[in-house]
């Protein structure tokens, strides 16, 4: 269980903001915590308190304006699943909450906290990043509750580094809504039951009418460098090819070499990259009924 000298629940983003703004010391803003329990038995991670924003409303929202899916940092990776809005708007999410550890934890764990602690193989991360989404903050800035937002691309500064500032929050996620398009995510781990991804993956893929040539591609990978990563160079090679084995062979030539930037198995990285690259791109042109010629 996660244990702190102090505990702060607030009703409301006012509340909250009041207090952080005379609060001297260290803090964790927790919804789920189940990130925090990593750091349980290292004293030097340890916060003096635990702020608990998971009764503020504000944070909770889920919605559709206009072309947009907006996803409040409370949500819990479990609505992914259960949620018809979150569903049927952003099915990559779907795919990759399915592979996020268990039930129990997918009821407790948040779409924000998965973003803020920014795991080089947080498994939210990849999806979002392909979706070309946006990271929505608010902070206090002395005169009242300023906003932001940021490029999915740019938030994740490195491991477990992100463009929040202290007393700066994620308040939701948005990304557009894509329609038509056939999705994947993979992922892989060191062992079998509730796995913590080594490398994952995301895939988004649309065709044009006749379903013969690739009219857009959106790769994104996750545990290969400090930072998630999209494969422009393959989306690139693919836009506007023709739907055929070998042209998605000859796009895996154009995966950068220098892509792996991870100190360790690097060449079993490497591997991974492109055989995920293969499968994603197949089962995501098998959502949409289409087989490569």
């Amino acid at each position: 269980m996660l244990q702190y000298k102090k505990y702060y629940m607030p009703q409301s983003l006012e509340e909250l903001f009041r207090f952080l703004d005379n609060f001297q010391g260290t803090f964790d803003i927790i919804a789920g915590g189940t990130d925090r329990f990593a750091g349980e038995k290292d004293p030097s991670k340890k916060a003096e308190l635990g702020v608990d924003i998971s009764n503020i409303a504000f944070f909770s929202r889920t919605d559709v304006e206009e072309d947009r899916l907006l996803m409040g940092a409370n949500t819990r990776i479990q609505d992914f699943l259960t949620n018809r809005t979150l569903v049927d708007c952003a099915p990559i999410l779907r795919h990759s909450a399915i592979y996020f550890a268990d039930q129990q934890i997918r009821e407790m764990a948040t779409l924000g906290g998965n973003l803020a602690n920014a795991s080089p193989t947080g498994d939210m991360i990849p999806p979002l990043l392909a979706l070309d989404g946006t990271v929505h903050t608010v902070m206090w800035d002395g005169n009242g509750v300023q906003g932001r937002e940021i490029p999915m691309g740019q938030f994740i500064k490195g491991v477990g580094k992100t463009m929040l500032q202290r007393g700066e929050l994620i308040s939701f996620v948005s990304c557009p809504i894509l329609k038509g398009y056939g999705c994947a995510f993979k992922k892989v781990g060191q062992r079998r039951s509730l796995c913590i991804s080594t490398v994952n993956s995301a895939f988004l893929v649309k065709t044009d009418p006749a379903g013969k040539r690739f009219e857009d591609v959106r790769i994104a990978f996750g545990g290969v460098a400090p930072v998630p990563v999209r494969v422009t160079e393959v989306e690139d090679a693919l836009h506007g090819a023709p739907i055929t084995r070998q042209a998605i062979f000859d796009a895996l030539e154009r995966i950068p070499q220098e892509m792996v930037q991870s100190r360790s198995r690097r060449e079993y990285r490497k591997r991974v990259i492109r055989n995920f690259i293969l499968a994603g791109l197949y089962e995501s042109l098998a959502e949409l009924g289409v087989q490569p010629q």
